[in-house]
């Protein structure tokens, strides 16, 4: 009795074991880079337009295996902005983030940082939207967003009000 205790022991182990093996091998079977606020859960924000000077940082991160990331990595984004916000006077992208980011190997998170201005003539019922969107990049197999149709995290939304 305590022998067969033992081998049903051994072989529930041996299953739990292998169980957890596939998990990570299927998290980097897709490479894939995601955007998100600091918090690294969030895809939108609200801006004050009297908040003169408010830094916001985003957080873009790449996550792939080193059968994917064997040199430094680019990935690129674009900024699309609705009819009221201009940049250079509602917002200024810091240069040092704008893109392409560059990910050296064994960096897998960097910032884009956007500093917000106070406009005087800001126009609340207009499109006040800036979203950041990632568009590709140097690994030609990465998807951009979380893997999946609906690509969770490829963007991220400022509303200024």
């Amino acid at each position: 009795m305590k022998k067969l205790f033992i081998t049903l022991a051994a072989a529930l182990t041996m299953l739990g074991i292998s169980g957890c093996e596939d998990k990570v091998d299927i998290l980097f079977d897709t490479p894939f880079v995601s955007i998100t606020g600091e918090d690294g859960a969030s895809s939108s924000e609200q801006i004050q337009n009297k908040n003169d000077g408010y830094l916001s940082t985003l957080i873009v991160r790449v996550c792939a295996s080193d059968n994917f990331f064997k040199e430094a990595l680019t990935v690129d984004y674009e900024l699309i902005c609705g009819d009221g916000l201009k940049e250079g006077v509602d917002f200024t992208l810091q240069k040092s983030t704008s893109s392409p980011l560059k990910f050296d190997k064994g960096i897998y998170s960097m910032p884009v940082r956007i500093r917000w201005n106070t406009n005087k003539n800001f126009d609340p019922s207009k499109d006040n939207t800036l979203t950041v969107r990632l568009t590709g990049s140097s690994v030609p197999e990465m998807q951009i967003g979380y893997p999946g149709p609906d690509k969770i995290h490829s963007s991220f939304t400022f509303t200024k009000k």
